[in-house]
């Protein structure tokens, strides 16, 4: 009996208690939202790492997080012993720097500069509430740091919950993520995806950008002040790079601070006044910030995080009240998004493409959408795909253990062997890489005709293509851009295509062997290589193969990954790809 369908008020009631619940959810667990947020940056920030690895080595992803998290945490042994003495030296050096000018500010005396009636505005007058700012800026750091030691264990368990959950956002994210795509209506699917890379490419300038922009800014404040002979160069280098993450404000906070510490201390060695001093100090700041607004942010940060100064500034005010420190430091970005989100509301509103720039029309039309991506170009792996694989050794291995029968059946035997041979994949490839790292090309022949028989892979006189490969091929070169990619030699190639006549005329590119070197590296260069050669975004590419090694850069790359059954691979191999057809039929009903 099929289950009653809910009323509309049954649904507005039941929507109602989610959000309610959701509600209630964020205010007990209010506590854990800003390390939760902490874990997410740090998971975007460690994607393209892992996804580096991962596409360099061929690992999995479990794998390859923990390779990063490793260096990492190599990293944070060594860090204190190389960096952070020089930088805590900077620091205290910073703060008595800027005390010290408190102390001087506060001091000041000075005539008065404009007298209106009664009133009169002297120099000691602003620069004592200046310095009167700078305290209480200070106050609350010092208050800070000496909070810290009374909240060490707050402190330990929200480092360890950001690393856990930093760690499953990065090995299994992409999960979520197709779940969540998988949740949208068919029609808006696409939509999602494009809005999502647009959102997610705003970020990620924004991060990659603001840390390359503190850097080198800050590079450039200590070159500059050193030069001049300002004191503590470094420590107001290292102010100038921290204030770079308030942009708009920030420069102008460490611009000032600077300045107004070489009005009061002067040069070290510089035969001028203090007031020139300054003048030459704060003409430095403004060359700085120039080179920046001109030529470092169009190239460090681009154009999908600007935003008018007015708003920028409205908006770290704004976060610097309500949510404080983190709410400061992702302020732009967030804007950046809500603009990104808000364009796509009003062009929907006005029937409107909104990613009428982003999909425009392209030579190649095609119907397939998977994923929730417009599908424009297709790689198939070879073997296995497209060739049957051979399981002559591992069955001939099998058979000769016929006297275990009776207590081994000769289908658990094959299975076994099959799985073996399976898993020998990855160390002949890393052998190959060896064989040719090496230069012993010679050698690599004469051992290729077992290195291919241990990989499966079949005689190109023994070649069989699978059921359904040919017309497949056939009808997919008209619509889409056809990619393949094999571990064999071209020669090998050529005769293999020969004796099975498959439609090579259907590929508008083929990587080989030949093409690039073999081994641990062999397909994330192939796979590049080949994308190169199709000039195809990756994100619009289906890439079809029967085992991970392929998939994995795939992935890495931001391809859309599609396992077929039938060759090397195994259902259990597959579970966290795009999509899972048991046939060249199959794959054809997708596209």
């Amino acid at each position: 009996m099929a289950s009653k369908r809910w009323s509309n008020t049954t649904k507005s009631v039941v929507i109602a208690l989610l959000i309610l619940g959701g509600l209630a959810l964020l205010l007990v667990f209010r506590a854990m939202i800003e390390p939760t947020i902490v874990a997410f940056l740090l998971a975007f920030i460690l994607h393209h790492p892992v996804n580096w690895v991962q596409q360099r080595t061929g690992w999995s992803r479990g794998s390859s997080v923990a390779t990063v998290y490793g260096l990492l945490l190599i990293l944070l042994l060594v860090a204190p012993v190389l960096f952070v003495p020089g930088l805590v030296d900077s620091f205290v050096s910073l703060l008595d720097a800027l005390q010290t000018l408190i102390d001087q500010l506060q001091g000041a005396s000075g005539g008065p500069v404009l007298t209106v009636g009664d009133f009169e505005l002297s120099i000691n007058t602003l620069l004592q509430q200046l310095g009167a700012a700078l305290q209480d800026v200070l106050s609350p750091a010092a208050a800070g740091a000496l909070g810290l030691a009374r909240t060490l264990t707050t402190g330990v368990l929200s480092t360890v919950y950001i690393l856990v959950l930093t760690f499953w956002l990065l090995k299994d994210g992409h999960k979520a993520q197709r779940g969540l795509i998988w949740l949208v209506p068919t029609d808006y699917r696409e939509d999602v995806a494009l809005l999502g890379r647009e959102l997610g490419a705003i970020w990620y300038a924004f991060l990659r950008g603001q840390l390359l922009l503190a850097l080198v800014i800050g590079l450039m404040t200590w070159v500059a002040m050193s030069l001049v002979g300002l004191p503590n160069a470094a420590g107001l280098s290292l102010l100038a790079a921290v204030m770079e993450f308030l942009p708009t404000v920030g420069p102008g906070i460490s611009g000032t601070i600077g300045t107004l510490v070489a009005l009061f201390q002067g040069s070290t060695w510089m035969p001028v006044n203090n007031l020139v001093f300054a003048l030459i100090v704060l003409g430095l700041y403004v060359v700085i910030t120039q080179i920046e607004s001109v030529y470092l942010i169009p190239r460090l940060v681009g154009r999908r995080v600007r935003l008018h100064p007015a708003i920028t500034f409205t908006g770290i005010i704004s976060a610097a009240i309500t949510f404080g420190v983190l709410g400061v430091l992702l302020i732009t970005p967030t804007i950046a998004s809500a603009r990104e989100i808000l364009r796509y509301v009003i062009y929907k509103l006005q029937d409107l493409e909104p990613f009428a720039q982003d999909t425009a029309p392209t030579q190649v039309r095609i119907p397939g959408l998977v994923a929730g991506r417009r599908i424009e170009a297709v790689v198939f792996e070879l073997d296995g795909p497209l060739v049957q694989v051979d399981w002559s050794l591992a069955d001939q291995v099998a058979a000769r253990l016929a006297r275990l029968d009776p207590v081994w059946p000769l289908p658990q035997r094959q299975a076994l062997f099959r799985r073996l041979q399976t898993w020998l994949e990855g160390p002949i490839y890393r052998w190959i890489g060896l064989l040719r790292w090496f230069q012993l090309h010679d050698d690599l022949r004469r051992m290729w005709p077992w290195l291919r028989r241990l990989q499966a892979l079949a005689p190109p006189g023994q070649a069989t293509p699978r059921p359904g490969v040919k017309p497949l091929l056939e009808e997919l070169g008209f619509h889409y851009r056809l990619g393949l990619l094999t571990l064999r030699p071209a020669q090998e190639l050529q005769a293999l295509v020969e004796h099975t006549h498959l439609p090579v005329s259907a590929f508008a590119a083929t990587v080989t062997q030949d093409d690039v070197g073999g081994g641990l590296a062999f397909h994330s260069d192939a796979l590049q290589l080949l994308l190169d050669r199709l000039g195809v975004s990756p994100d619009r590419v289906l890439v079809v193969a029967d085992t991970e090694f392929l998939l994995r850069p795939a992935q890495a790359l931001g391809a859309v990954r599609c396992g077929m059954l039938g060759g090397l691979g195994s259902p259990e191999n597959f579970r966290d790809v795009d999509l899972v057809v048991a046939s060249p039929e199959e794959l054809r009903e997708h596209l």
